[in-house]
């Protein structure tokens, strides 16, 4: 389909989403009149910062709350409802609306509503409507932290696609590597306007816990003393088994070890404790604990803690790479000095995972059955333990400050105030 069938199919569809919107107004969900262009009105000049979900939000949260303390009103919109709530709960001084809907109709009330001076777009969000409307509108329109994948790139590149030509109408790209700028240039924009300045996500880590730290959240898991603590991050169901068997293994080759089982969604939890069970290992609920002696497991019901809770580990594995479910994100308990384990399935943060890889910080295991046997390999040499760790922190240390590169493209290009050209 090209953009002109693109743009007749939208249009017709119009109606339709106008009409659910009435409907789901109706009951009570506001969210679908933004989606149809009824956003929060801002003031004049205001940066339009686009994130689809909680991944997005969690990676452009330094830099909307850089522009924030710059002056800059920020107007940021979502996809997901999820991706509404976690900005809504980390970004009290911005503005969130869910994005409008890929109609003209929709984006153009959402530019008329926000006023912007730039539409920021993050990785992979270019929805053609959104940006030929808003460079129509002379909002310039560009990427940050953006990524452009081959198979990306081949979609932009096809005769006949609805994306054909969307790439040459921004403005500016800023770039995660220098593979995804080369792509951005070959697609046709100006190498002035593309720029690499790294992942924005290792700005959002936190600073690893001190000694008394990790001291006092070991102790309120009822963890005693120096014992070993593997934490098993972003469990998905498939995995479940596995990780359940590594547990045992654990525990049988280190008596007085403890294990933290966090599910990639709260739902499996009463699985994961049966799971754990059924190869003997006792486990009490992250809720429950008193800061008293514990189990041989603590299970993980509650939401955001996780990020912390890897730096009561001694290592980790991270979950969603074991089976094909693409991988979480490594760099969290790397950025606590904790050496990780992962599986091969890390298509969605491969670059991460080589990164953590290529540095000696983490371990990956080609299927299920070496996950225990690499964590007890880690447990039984504590120099190496020790130096992988070292690397971790080294790793995200090289990649924090694309926030403040970002920030300083977009004044250089004229894209925020105080710019130079």
């Amino acid at each position: 389909m090209s953009y002109a069938s693109y743009r007749i199919v939208t249009r017709i569809l119009w109606p339709v989403a106008v009409s659910v919107a009435a409907l789901r107004g109706v009951t009570g969900d506001r969210g679908w009149g933004e989606r149809v262009g009824r956003s929060p009105r801002m003031a004049a000049g205001s940066v339009w910062l686009h994130a689809a979900s909680v991944g997005e939000v969690a990676a452009v949260t330094p830099l909307a709350r850089a522009l924030s303390a710059q002056g800059s009103g920020v107007f940021l919109t979502v996809v997901t409802p999820t991706g509404r709530v976690a900005a809504a709960r980390s970004l009290e001084d911005v503005t969130v609306s869910f994005a409008p809907l890929d109609f003209v109709t929709a984006v153009r009330r959402t530019l008329r509503r926000a006023a912007p001076r730039a539409l920021l777009l993050t990785e992979t969000e270019l929805w053609p409507n959104t940006v030929y409307e808003s460079a129509a509108a002379g909002v310039p329109v560009g990427m940050v932290n953006g990524r452009l994948s081959e198979r990306s790139f081949k979609r932009y590149t096809m005769v006949g696609s609805p994306l054909r030509g969307v790439v040459p109408r921004l403005s500016f790209a800023a770039c995660r590597s220098e593979t995804d700028a080369s792509r951005f240039r070959e697609l046709g924009l100006a190498e002035s306007r593309v720029t690499v300045v790294g992942d924005m996500k290792f700005d959002k880590l936190a600073a690893p816990l001190d000694h008394g730290e990790r001291a006092e959240l070991r102790s309120s898991l009822g963890v005693a003393g120096d014992a070993p603590v593997v934490v098993f991050g972003s469990v998905r169901p498939k995995e479940e088994g596995a990780v359940a068997a590594a547990a045992a293994a654990v525990a049988d080759a280190f008596p007085g070890s403890h294990v933290i089982v966090a599910p990639r969604h709260l739902e499996r939890v009463e699985h994961v404790v049966r799971g754990l069970a059924s190869r003997g290992i006792a486990s009490t609920l992250r809720s429950a604990h008193d800061g008293g002696p514990s189990g041989q497991a603590t299970v993980v019901d509650t939401t955001g803690e996780l990020a912390r809770l890897y730096a009561a580990g001694s290592v980790a594995f991270v979950g969603g790479t074991l089976a094909p479910y693409g991988g979480h994100d490594p760099l969290e308990p790397a950025a606590q000095g904790v050496p990780v384990v992962v599986g091969r399935h890390t298509e969605t943060c491969r670059d991460s995972a080589r990164r953590l890889l290529s540095a000696g910080a983490a371990v990956e295991v080609a299927e299920a059955g070496e996950l225990a046997g690499a964590l007890i390999r880690l447990l039984s040499d504590a120099t190496a333990r020790s130096e992988a760790g070292a690397k971790a922190l080294e790793a995200v240390a090289a990649g924090r400050g694309a926030t403040a590169r970002t920030v300083r493209f977009l004044e250089s290009i004229g894209v925020l105030d105080g710019a130079s050209g």
